[in-house]
């Protein structure tokens, strides 16, 4: 799964690894899924380089590719990838200065980002405004351990919550978590998170999952307009019966 492959992928593939071929029939049998979703499988696979197709007694045969040849394979693409860094550090830099944006188009690239901010902000703080259901709900398992990590890492946060966030919203201490709720009234179901130097807005309402604005004028917008709602939270908390 580390290399890229889906649950059903990684399946597929150790599948015909322990049976040294299979046709599609025999896999979707032995994995126990429909042999029309196991043709999508298999055709990207052989596509990757996972999987070698070979014909036997007119029968179609799929056979998992050794995994040493995997290994060469992706060291392979690997060595072509770093040849063209040079240009794509380039292309990068003037992207970055014309735009200041990012798109964040699917879960485990998000994920990706939040691994990043795990070593950029140890021992630091950013700041959040959003749903915790909503977020959490994007990959529940992984959200949940990112909380915790985050909090091994010394980071803190101060979250300005959806007020359905209270029903599943963690109380404990060692998450270096700091929250206030919002009215009910302010339901939504985006979340923003304010670092210090840009701004991830995830939502699934966009074209993409999550933005990435790295542009100071409006990091600095962010800032204080969450420092104004933090304020604002604060005092419906005081003067609530």
């Amino acid at each position: 799964m580390s290399l890229g492959l889906s649950g059903p992928r990684a399946d597929a593939y150790l599948t015909l690894l322990e049976q040294g071929g299979a046709t599609a029939t025999e896999l979707a049998k032995r994995m126990g899924v429909q042999r029309t979703s196991v043709y999508a499988i298999l055709r990207s696979l052989a596509e990757e380089g996972f999987v070698e197709t070979y014909i036997q007694k007119k029968r179609q045969y799929f056979r998992a590719t050794k995994p040493e040849r995997v290994a060469v394979h992706f060291e392979d693409k690997l060595a072509s990838f770093r040849s063209i860094i040079p240009l794509l550090q380039t292309l990068e830099k003037e992207d970055a200065r014309a735009l200041g944006l990012r798109f964040v188009e699917t879960v485990p690239e998000l994920e990706r980002f939040y691994r990043d901010i795990l070593d950029e902000y140890r021992g630091r703080e950013y700041r959040i405004i959003g749903s915790a259901p909503a977020w959490e709900g994007l990959d529940t398992e992984f959200f949940v351990q990112y909380r915790k990590d985050r909090g091994v890492r010394g980071i803190k946060t101060r979250l300005l919550l959806t007020a359905e966030s209270a029903d599943i919203n963690p109380q404990d201490p060692t998450l270096l978590r700091e929250y206030r709720y919002l009215p009910p009234a302010h339901a939504f179901k985006s979340t923003i998170d304010i670092f210090d130097d840009k701004i991830l807005i995830v939502s699934p309402s966009l074209s993409a999952l999550a933005i990435v604005v790295a542009v100071p004028a409006m990091t600095d917008i962010f800032s204080s307009m969450f420092e104004m709602l933090w304020e604002y939270a604060g005092d419906q908390e005081r003067h609530s019966p």
